[in-house]
């Protein structure tokens, strides 16, 4: 397409007919996709007052504004935001507080449309930490038939992040269309994984706040029961948010503590690492009761990259003699050798060679937390 052809398309993206607008996004949508040689012409020249990797402007605002056009015209408008939002520059652009809160505003809608993809730019704008910081800070706004419900009613009204707390309960509950008929959020998921790769997050995620009583309440605990859900997107971004949320080491006792007084993430982590072969009674005694005689039909995590990040987690587990006394009495060690034998990805065997030689070395008495910390635990966040 020829520039003066761009151009004109480009005027066509706030014209007063509808229909003519959605011919325009739509032919324009194409362009967007990072694969397309032309795509640098939505983009505008660097300046004195603009950063190179900057949207145009005009077509911004305009893509914005078709977000809540009509439902065809939108969802080319949020599609085209999806593939231009890999540009953290265009990131920042589009992720205003406005923005943010129409945002929000759909994806809780139980009758939108266009939610899932709603998530998935959101997805894209939270992997700025200051977006996240953002979103922690936003009030309530839209409906939800969730808040129906007294005792959610009653929690958001005492949180200081009840737009996120509320985004958190429709992740919960409506995967597999259960909430919304157009939607399973599953996209949500690298949204928490987002918000665990920075400080701010991991609190939340965790549970620190004042309004939180019980572990159970934190955020975390209504993400690590899908570690094992059929949808890659949705376990493996709950795996990574778990992950993440270990780099918090003054968290670990409440993160493997059972339940009440803890997140017991314990079996979450090992499930999707158990096969179907049958551990030692001796042993299986001392696992936790979820991964005991799971049968024949059970299967390891098919997602060699996902099986790492469950391996990495538990190498940040036993960053501490306390933690790894309690996973040597738990049979993690049992767990990962079995795995091991199975296992054909050579990165995923090395982690596990990794874990297992921490868990029954001996314990040299002189040796600082800290020092095993430095020498053992060059993971990085996801």
């Amino acid at each position: 397409m020829a520039q003066d052809q761009f151009e004109e398309l480009i005027e066509f993206l706030h014209d007063r007919n509808p229909e003519v607008r959605r011919l325009a996004v739509h032919a324009l949508l194409p362009y967007t996709a990072a694969s397309n040689p032309n795509r640098t012409a939505i983009f505008a020249s660097k300046s004195l007052d603009r950063k190179a990797g900057q949207l145009k402007p005009t077509i911004l605002n305009d893509l914005k504004n078709l977000c809540e056009d009509q439902h065809i015209t939108a969802h080319d408008a949020l599609s085209a935001l999806i593939n231009l939002t890999d540009n953290d520059t265009v990131s920042e652009q589009v992720a205003d507080t406005d923005f943010l809160t129409f945002l929000l505003a759909t994806i809780v809608d139980p009758s939108a449309i266009l939610a899932d993809l709603a998530c998935m730019l959101w997805s894209n704008l939270t992997k700025l930490n200051s977006v996240c910081l953002t979103c922690l800070k936003l009030p309530l706004v839209g409906t939800s038939s969730v808040l129906e419900e007294r005792s959610i009613r009653e929690k958001l009204a005492i949180s200081s992040t009840p737009m996120i707390d509320l985004a958190v309960e429709l992740f919960a509950r409506g995967e597999s269309k259960k909430f919304n008929k157009h939607a399973n959020f599953d996209f949500l998921a690298s949204v928490w994984a987002n918000f665990s790769s920075f400080t701010d997050g991991r609190h939340y995620l965790l549970g620190r706040s004042p309004y939180i009583k019980s572990p159970s309440d934190a955020p975390l605990a209504q993400i690590t029961p899908f570690t094992e859900h059929p949808s890659v997107i949705r376990r493996g971004g709950s795996i990574s948010a778990i992950k993440n949320c270990c780099f918090a080491t003054d968290a670990h006792r409440l993160m493997i503590s059972p339940k009440p007084d803890g997140l017991d993430i314990l079996p979450s982590i090992l499930l999707p690492l158990c096969g179907p072969e049958a551990f030692d009674a001796d042993d299986e005694e001392h696992m936790p009761l979820e991964i005991q005689m799971l049968g024949s039909e059970k299967k390891y995590e098919s997602d060699a990259a996902i099986r790492t990040i469950l391996v990495e987690t538990l190498i940040l587990l036993s960053s501490t003699v306390e933690l790894r006394e309690y996973l040597r009495r738990k049979r993690v060690y049992r767990v990962v050798q079995v795995l091991h034998l199975s296992e054909a990805e050579d990165e995923v065997r090395e982690h596990v060679e990794r874990l297992v030689n921490l868990l029954m070395r001996d314990e040299p008495v002189t040796k600082s937390v800290e020092s095993v910390q430095c020498e053992e635990l060059d993971l990085v966040e996801m």
